[in-house]
């Protein structure tokens, strides 16, 4: 990525509205271009900018609204073409949310607190610690840590203890699985690393979605920047849906079928269906291996996401793009009973969705069959999968370095067209 380039553009007419979210695009080989949308379209173009794809541009506005100047805050986007831009639906497209994480204002979201393991028999504990979500430089950093390492834990504990959310921070957000009050039971052990996971407030139907991010790299981790319902439109998961941004593994190696899972490939799902058992994901996933060497470094993830087409991008290249199905999904998928969904050919993916980030460790995303850098400590069918994990990290740990296991964030912004 260039150095960024930092521009002030002033637009000296009357405006409808003191509020614009602009849309800033390379056009033509290397122009650079600013729209404004109000009544009319205002645009600023420079033909002699040599704007390449990728370049972070720093820019602010000044509108005169009722005979005032009304200036904006400075804000940074990444060069994209103007073909990339999905057309509006209507004339006006307008920021929903933006953080750059210049601090780390937790009143944007909910912030997750619960050992209940997720859908896949995780082995993390989600925790509102500074040391596990914190904005430092300008980035969020989502960081996974040892439990042993907190103050109230120690090896012992983790075998004979309990871990109760409730006393610890006042609050549990998912009581499944023993999720708020969890014991070490039988030859099962606690939840051996605590990790974050924030969703925002802000929900779009429709829109762009781009987060700027560096994930992490290390044995068993699992970052995500994914979207769920906002209000589980269509009911229970996967009923109302599930659109995965990004998945990746942090482990170096991650074989399976003659390719390479790890950290150098990055992958898009969307999940929908009637129920778990009926879950048409392998319908719509797409991965994309890094061009060189792995995607630890710093990248655009984006969501266009339209009712005719949901595609992601890395950088701006296409991971995944999916087409509205003529007949709907629920048709286009062959389930069988009552269509949940109605007619509503772009179903469940027609409502309002919020954006989520996090940091997982193991479970069932990394699979038995495949072959790794490291022995996966685990199987499926153990009866204590934490506590394998656990008493292999001789193996894992050393893998884990510094900030690197971390997932950092430099800013998340959805635009809702």
């Amino acid at each position: 990525m260039r150095c960024a380039v930092c521009l002030l553009f002033l637009v000296s007419v009357v405006v409808t509205s003191k509020s614009f979210y602009p849309e800033v695009t390379i056009t033509g080989e290397s122009g650079l271009r600013l729209g404004l949308v109000d009544d009319d379209i205002w645009e600023y173009v420079d033909i002699d900018a040599d704007a390449q794809t990728g370049d972070l541009v720093e820019y602010k506005t000044s509108v005169l609204y009722n005979s005032e100047w009304i200036d904006s805050e400075w804000t940074k986007v990444s060069l994209v073409p103007r073909g990339l831009m999905v057309p509006r639906k209507g004339r006006r497209s307008y920021t929903v949310f933006r953080d750059d994480f210049n601090s780390f204002d937790k009143s944007h979201y909910t912030i997750d607190v619960t050992a209940w393991g997720g859908g896949n028999g995780e082995f993390q504990v989600y925790t509102p610690e500074h040391n596990n979500l914190y904005a430092s430089n300008g980035y969020l950093y989502m960081k996974p840590t040892l439990t042993v390492d907190h103050p109230s834990f120690d090896n012992g504990k983790l075998y004979n203890g309990r871990m109760d959310l409730n006393s610890m921070y006042h609050t549990c957000t998912n009581g499944a699985n023993s999720g708020c009050s969890k014991s070490a039971y039988g030859h099962e052990i606690l939840p051996p690393v605590m990790s974050g996971k924030i969703t925002s407030h802000a929900c779009l139907t429709y829109g762009r979605v781009n987060v700027r991010a560096r994930i992490p790299k290390g044995d068993w981790l699992w970052p995500a920047i994914w979207l769920l319902s906002c209000h589980k439109h269509y009911g229970s998961w996967p009923r109302s849906g599930e659109i995965d941004i990004m998945e990746s593994r942090g482990n170096l190696r991650a074989e399976e079928h003659g390719s390479n899972h790890g950290v150098s490939y990055v992958a898009s799902t969307l999940h929908w269906g009637p129920d778990a058992a009926h879950n048409a994901y392998y319908l719509t996933h797409k991965g994309k291996h890094a061009p060189s060497g792995d995607w630890h470094g710093w990248h655009t993830y984006s969501l266009e996401w339209t009712d005719h087409h949901i595609i992601t991008y890395v950088d701006n290249q296409e991971i995944m793009h999916i087409t509205t199905p003529s007949q709907g999904f629920w048709n286009w998928a062959h389930f069988h009973g009552n269509n949940i969904w109605g007619s509503h050919h772009n179903a469940p993916f027609d409502h309002s969705f919020h954006l989520i980030l996090n940091v997982a460790v193991g479970g069932g995303f990394f699979s038995d069959s495949a072959h790794y850098n490291t022995p996966k400590p685990w199987h499926r069918s153990s009866p204590h999968p934490k506590k394998d994990f656990w008493e292999k990290r001789g193996d894992w740990l050393p893998t884990w370095h510094g900030d690197d296991v971390a997932m950092l964030i430099d800013y998340v912004e959805m635009i809702q067209y």
